[in-house]
């Protein structure tokens, strides 16, 4: 989420020189419905103990707040920049056992291609939309070398 605004502060963050529409207050944000329930300032330090076990900084950000919700079970959507296998396993691990969810492009690096959906058109399409095609990983979550 970002937030236009004028004038100097900490928590300005500019996305560069011929960006300025990202330019303003960024945070990564748990929101639903329209409502944010929890934000954190993108320019913030993470916390150490996540990043000593291996995840990246924005990975750390969101384990900090799935650690801050009132309770268990719930499900986030996430779009192509935060799907990791390891950081979906360390989610589920917490005490709110949070699922993640989101789509990966085809072109990332340790995709296994059995997780792959071919691309449907007309009627096939309709009767695919709300569903997941599903896959079991097994092996070591850091590296690119996962089994199916």
């Amino acid at each position: 989420q970002t937030c236009k605004m004028q004038g100097q502060s900490q928590y300005k963050t500019r996305c560069g020189k011929y960006n300025r529409i990202g330019d303003g207050i960024q945070t990564d944000c748990i929101a639903d419905d329209g409502f944010t329930w929890m934000f954190y300032f993108c320019n913030e330090p993470v916390n150490p103990k996540w990043i000593s076990i291996g995840l990246l900084p924005m990975h750390s950000q969101l384990m900090h707040m799935y650690s801050q919700l009132p309770d268990q079970g719930h499900k986030c959507n996430m779009d192509n920049l935060y799907n990791s296998v390891f950081f979906s396993r360390e989610s589920f691990a917490l005490p709110q056992k949070v699922k993640n969810q989101g789509v990966i492009r085809k072109s990332q690096r340790g995709v296994p291609p059995c997780v792959f959906q071919e691309e449907l058109t007309g009627k096939k399409a309709e009767l695919a939309r709300g569903t997941t095609k599903v896959a079991v990983l097994r092996g070591d979550p850091k590296s690119d070398n996962l089994l199916v």
